[in-house]
Order: structure tokens, then sequence, then C-alpha cells
């Protein structure tokens, strides 16, 4: 058994935060109120409560699972490992021969797998916990890469003087790109098109 301390103004408050922060239903939980004489800073009374569930019901353990299962579907043979879990993150690694099948054209396939891990996960909280899906630190290298080539297209820009439309990317690959040129104060980037998949334009402005 797994047992955390949640706090809140009342007692509804405090259970409400510790389901939502773990995405567990009232009885998949024992709550066991812990004092109600604690103070929060200006005098406002703090509802303490003790939250215990089993440890296979942890969220990290039931993403990795999930994942598991989604693997299991495609006829993929994988090992994964659950690498960090607080209430902000979980950071899954998988570990398989069949990586090139899991990561797609360009990332597409892992990316579409980490969104869909994400979605069921956080469905119907309030709380989101930012899910992170990689297999053989490909984000970190993808993101190299990334870097290395927002730096050729702006150094080009300049040059040209003439703006670039780079290829679709996803949330977390445009993010790269826009983070990488924010300070160069000759270039401007700027997302186009339409839902999760869009194009990053590299643009020349006069510093």
């Amino acid at each position: 058994m797994i047992t955390r301390e949640f706090s809140g103004k009342t007692e509804k408050e405090a259970i409400d935060n510790a389901l939502n922060t773990l995405k567990l239903k009232e009885d998949q939980v024992k709550i066991e109120l812990e004092n109600k004489a604690g103070i929060f800073p200006f005098g406002k009374k703090n509802i303490v409560v003790k939250v215990s569930y089993d440890e296979e019901l942890a969220f990290g353990n039931r993403c990795l699972m999930l994942v598991r299962d989604l693997l299991e579907k495609m006829n993929i043979e994988a090992k994964i490992y659950l690498l960090e879990e607080n209430d902000e993150k979980v950071v899954i690694e998988i570990e398989s021969p069949d990586s090139a099948i899991i990561i797609g054209k360009q990332g597409k396939t892992l990316e579409s797998l980490q969104t869909i891990i994400s979605v069921i996960m956080n469905k119907n909280s309030t709380v989101w916990t930012k899910i992170v899906v990689d297999i053989g630190n490909y984000r970190q290298r993808r993101e190299k890469s990334l870097e290395k080539l927002a730096m050729s297209y702006a150094n080009q820009v300049k040059k040209t003087k003439k703006s670039i439309l780079l290829e679709p990317m996803n949330p977390f690959e445009r993010r790269i790109i826009h983070m990488m040129l924010k300070d160069d104060n000759n270039i401007d980037t700027q997302s186009e098109g339409e839902g999760t998949i869009k194009q990053i334009r590299i643009l020349y402005k006069e510093d």
C-alpha cells in the first residue's frame, strides 16, 4: 500500500485534491482524516487527509501498463520502464528491437502513442499530468537535430532575407524551433496550418 497526505480548506477539498492528483476514484482508496488543527498562513485552517491505495493503482504504473497493452495489441515486443514519476510528470522508456516501428517517420508514431496515453490517463481529471514516452533516447537526439536544423535555416534566411517554410511538425518539435530562435534579433518564427501538426515559417526581420 502507498499512503500520501493531502490538504485543503475543507475535508471535501482535501479529498478532491487527492483524487484529482492521483486520478483515482473514491472506492479505490482508503481515506483517513488526519487532523483539523493545522494552520495555513494568515490563520486558515488546514484539513489533512491520509489516502492509501494499492501500489498497482499508482498513476505511473497504470501509464506503464497502458503502454504495454497498446504495444501488445500492435504485436510489438518491448520492455517498458518507469523512469520518473511525480504529480506533474511521468517519464516512460521503451526498449524494443522494433524501435524504428515505434518511432515512425519523423517520430510521428511515438508522438501519437504519447498523445493517446496522455489523453486516456488524464481523462476527466482537473489536474493534467505530463506524460513522456521515449525510446532509445530518441527525443533528446531529435531535439539536438532540430536545434542544428533551426540554426542552419536561420542563417540561410539572414543571408537571403527570404522566409523558409519547414516540414510539418508536432507541438514538441515546433517548440524546440521557436525556443532556439526566439533570441535572434533578425529572425522571427510563426506556426502555419490547422490542427496539431503545423509548419513553422522562419522569417527575416530588421534588427
